[in-house]
């Protein structure tokens, strides 16, 4: 099990508009804030296109599928972590989306999902310096344990 401490977190809220990319703006947003890392702790909205991922096996470190799924679809809730990797940003999103009302999908988000209407999220993010302060000190600690 691993433990972090969030201190200093603070919250944004954050709307798509129409054809707008799900993964991509969630990128810019982390970029544009000066963000080290952040957690999107509920969306709603809309979107025209998902795509689902799922494990192939039942195994450790499985090869993921997707499926690409065409809307309209109704966001019931997604949620994730938003980070940085290196020069990379990454996106690691699950929720769930209905269609017509009768339609349940859900599980492992990846790129492409696509903004119908509107998307509305709550996020809440720790700033790059903070993290990295919070990380040298962690491994000042750890130094001092050896």
């Amino acid at each position: 099990m691993v433990t972090t401490a969030l201190d200093n977190l603070q919250y944004f809220h954050l709307r798509l508009g129409p054809g707008e990319d799900l993964f991509q703006n969630l990128r810019l947003f982390l970029d544009e804030q000066g963000l080290a890392r952040a957690f999107l702790l509920s969306t709603i909205g809309s979107l025209r296109r998902v795509v689902v991922n799922f494990p192939k096996a039942l195994v450790d470190n499985p090869e993921v599928g997707n499926i690409v799924l065409e809307g309209p679809f109704e966001i019931n809730g997604i949620s994730g972590e938003i980070w940085r990797e290196g020069r990379e940003i990454r996106v690691h999103l699950h929720g769930t989306v209905t269609r017509a009302a009768s339609e349940l999908y859900g599980g492992g988000l990846g790129d492409g999902a696509v903004v119908l209407k509107l998307a509305e999220m709550v996020i809440a993010g720790v700033k790059l310096e903070e993290d990295g302060v919070r990380r040298q000190n962690a491994m000042r600690q750890e130094d001092k344990t050896k």
